[in-house]
């Protein structure tokens, strides 16, 4: 089984495809294959896109938390540890 490619290698390769099917070039008997490939890109960028996504939200998350750990810990009073 073959490694999906990356975003910029689909993005890359989704371009050349939109670059053939705006040609005058293309062998109708290709059209097709074509046409499913770049369904397969795009929903390769797009599974990129939402993981990224989710990725960026929990460390975002997690970051929030901290500020929020950090600011109660600054609230605390330190005459309380005494």
């Amino acid at each position: 089984m073959t490694k999906p490619p990356g975003y910029a290698e689909a993005m890359a390769e989704l371009e050349e495809i939109l670059d053939e099917l705006e040609g005058d070039h293309l062998d109708v008997d290709v059209l097709a294959e074509r046409v499913r490939r770049a369904s397969e890109l795009l929903t390769t960028c797009r599974d990129r896109i939402a993981r990224a996504q989710a990725d960026v939200d929990k460390i975002v998350a997690d970051l929030d938390q901290f500020e929020s750990d950090d600011a109660d810990d600054d609230d605390e009073d330190p005459a309380a540890d005494d």
